[in-house]
């Protein structure tokens, strides 16, 4: 059965993002009947919390750092009987990096899907504990209807990237070896940590985001460090505390060329220009992202 987008309650998701409420505010703009949870503790818990604050069974969550586009509201989503409890997520466009994927995108989630959801600080194994994503009924679909603003402050930028560094190197959430990262991480995931770490010197706070990238990265790779704390924001300030003081642009150079020394990570870093450059001629890939093979048996196939 088709559903209208805007069918649906709005969940506006918030924690301590300092551009929440120039961002909320927004979102009410184009979406009156929006509702708002703020300030719960978990990634696990501010889901349930939303879910709880819905009126229909099925909700839209917009992040705390998310700028929906209002062409969102004109789509239709055809949800059958069976998926009662799945869930279904957009991509979102990173202001630092212009990286396009599921990260910070707009998400539609069945009250069921949420309330069977074991994630982050609940997490029953190590993959759930770092993302949503892993289920079969967790569905990718194709647009962009939402820019993350990620740069309202360095920390914000630097948890960003943090975040994303730490997952881009982990295999369903655990670690690789060195000798196996290139054979194991999904190569989609290896290109978009290098544009994380090499991206975005153009951008007010970018240097915190790739310096953020690079110490995620560096974290899971060279570390035996915990790397859960992503999923824990007092966990995650108490890391910011420590390192705040750092200068973002030399210690980036350093983790760079270490990264790039052991794990082989085709990381350079831009200057202003160069970053400018890069995101007016890089075109992300569609998404979901077409398999390799499925490349390669299209390349071969193709009428040239």
């Amino acid at each position: 059965m088709k559903h209208k987008i805007d069918s649906f309650d709005f969940i506006f998701l918030s924690f301590d993002e300092p551009n929440a409420e120039l961002l909320y505010a927004k979102l009410v703009n184009i979406v009156p009947w929006a509702k708002r949870v703020h300030g719960v503790k978990g990634f696990d818990a501010a889901h349930r919390a939303c879910a709880d604050a819905s009126d229909t069974p099925f909700f839209i969550t917009v992040d705390g750092d998310n700028e929906i586009y209002k062409e969102f509201l004109d789509l239709e989503i055809d949800i059958t009987d069976d998926q009662h409890n799945h869930a279904w997520t957009w991509a979102g466009r990173n202001n630092i990096n212009g990286l396009v994927y599921g990260n910070g995108g707009l998400k539609l989630w069945s009250k069921e899907f949420i309330y069977n959801m074991h994630s982050h600080e609940n997490a029953k194994d190590s993959a759930s504990a770092v993302e949503f994503c892993w289920s079969n009924n967790y569905h990718e679909m194709t647009g962009c209807y939402s820019t993350s603003i990620i740069n309202s402050s360095a920390q914000q930028a630097w948890r960003s990237g943090f975040r994303e560094g730490v997952k881009m190197c982990l295999n369903r959430g655990s670690r690789v070896s060195i000798n196996q990262f290139h054979n194991t991480i999904w190569y989609g995931n290896i290109n978009r940590l290098c544009i994380w770490a090499s991206i975005g010197s153009d951008v007010e706070h970018g240097s915190w985001a790739i310096y953020g990238a690079l110490m995620g990265a560096r974290r899971v790779m060279m570390t035996d460090d915990d790397f859960s704390i992503i999923s824990d924001y007092t966990a995650m300030q108490d890391l910011w505390d420590i390192i705040s003081s750092d200068d973002p642009i030399e210690n980036s150079a350093k983790y760079a060329h270490i990264l790039k020394q052991k794990i082989g990570l085709d990381i350079v870093i831009l200057d202003s220009d160069a970053s400018k450059f890069f995101k007016r001629v890089y075109m992300n890939p569609p998404r979901p992202w077409m398999p390799v093979e499925q490349i390669k048996h299209f390349m071969a196939t193709r009428n040239v």
